[in-house]
């Protein structure tokens, strides 16, 4: 199935952060190059997507907000868009004119309720949540892909335009096969990556 008709069996929901908000630029590229991967780096087990579209929503309207801003929150369950796709926004760490966050669509996936380790009874319950999320964020992408045209090299991670190499998408990162971060070698990325390649070819 194709992926655009894939997203349409997820509850998205479109709340976008005021216009004029420190944390929406407004600007708005020639195109779009690039899917941004992030994990949010929330543990507590209430900070899904929704919660992500509360807490952005609270930023917007702050007089001194964290400079952060992104497109799509991602759970199990559902998609919170906060800006407009078609415009930048602050996620990539390289600037307002980067091309992470200039040409880049930013898309936070949750990882409420992470113990921690990356082992046990207690992951293995987490994970099995976790990689549905990771799911409905590779048909997001694979949408966006088509949408805009954009390849199989568009898909990145935080840490690809980060000056400080931040280790994000962290979770995703984990290389379970020698217990390190990797960038060629985090075992839920490169699942990731091969969802949303089969969803872009329409095989999955």
């Amino acid at each position: 199935m194709k992926a655009e008709e894939l997203v349409k069996d997820i509850p998205i929901f479109i709340d976008f952060i005021p216009r004029g908000a420190k944390i929406r630029p407004g600007i708005i590229p020639e195109t779009k190059k690039f899917i941004v991967i992030h994990n949010t780096g929330n543990y507590i087990s209430c900070c899904d997507a929704k919660w992500h579209n509360e807490y952005i929503h609270k930023q917007a309207c702050s007089e001194k907000p964290r400079e952060a801003s992104w497109h799509f929150s991602v759970d199990d369950r559902e998609i919170w868009q906060h800006i407009p796709e078609e415009e930048s926004a602050w996620h990539a760490s390289d600037g307002g004119y980067g091309d992470g966050n200039l040409y880049g669509i930013g898309i936070e996936i949750c990882v409420n309720g992470f113990p921690g380790v990356y082992s046990g009874e207690e992951y293995a319950a987490w994970e099995k949540v976790f990689l549905k999320a990771c799911d409905n964020a590779s048909i997001l992408t694979a949408s966006l892909m088509k949408k805009y045209s954009i390849g199989m090299e568009g898909v990145k991670q935080h840490f690809d335009f980060a000056p400080d190499r931040k280790n994000c998408p962290m979770q995703m990162r984990y290389a379970k096969e020698n217990n390190t971060f990797s960038r060629e070698n985090g075992t839920i990325f490169n699942r990731f990556l091969k969802k949303t390649k089969g969803y872009l070819e329409n095989e999955t």
